[in-house]
């Protein structure tokens, strides 16, 4: 089966293999140690998403990158694996410097840009916006000959210390319910920004 991803992941995700699982349904991060010539990223994230892993099963890290600019990382469900992944949340950190005072819309807008340019059929609302924060959704549907190579984002970005942070829960069409759904909103909107310690 093949999966459209489309630049909301190239611009706010990624993907790459490591391992970090999390049998308590809390999010927990592998241990990050910073050397003293590799302070990027890892020296300037202050804070970290605090999110509840849905569903009641156990999560892992599925994929991670740290560097002098991002930390990102990719969670799956255990028995599922990057290449064919039906949900996965991402959450990610960009450090001030890099994004060079955009704001949350700014960074969002770019995305949907670069996410219509490869298909002008996606989907996309705004579903909340503040200042400092904007919640979206988007799905693309409307780009894939079948519904089951569709997928579904619902994505929040907010200006936090040191930098933007993004959280976004990606689901499959093919097992995309109307509780999934809500399961997907209620992780984004309840996750909160809180020290990284």
């Amino acid at each position: 089966m093949k999966k459209i991803t489309i630049s909301i992941c190239t611009i706010l995700g990624a993907v790459l293999l490591t391992s970090g699982c999390s049998s308590n349904h809390q999010a927990v991060y592998p241990k990050q140690a910073a050397s003293k010539d590799h302070r990027g990223a890892d020296a300037a994230q202050a804070q970290r998403w605090d999110f509840t892993l849905p569903n009641q099963e156990v999560w892992k890290v599925g994929y991670k990158v740290q560097n002098d600019t991002v930390n990102n990382f990719i969670w799956i469900p255990t028995h599922q694996n990057m290449g064919t992944w039906k949900e996965n949340i991402t959450d990610k950190f960009i450090i001030e410097a890099a994004v060079k005072g955009q704001s949350p819309k700014d960074l969002m807008e770019q995305a949907k840009k670069s996410s219509k340019d490869q298909c002008e059929k996606i989907n996309w609302q705004t579903l909340s916006e503040s200042g400092d924060q904007i919640v979206y959704e988007a799905d693309t549907i409307g780009c894939g000959k079948e519904g089951k190579e569709s997928q579904h984002i619902i994505g929040r970005i907010q200006r936090g210390q040191g930098g933007i942070y993004s959280l976004q829960y990606f689901a499959v069409q093919d097992i995309l319910t109307r509780p999934l759904k809500q399961t997907m909103l209620d992780t984004v909107q309840n996750a909160k920004l809180v020290a990284n310690n």
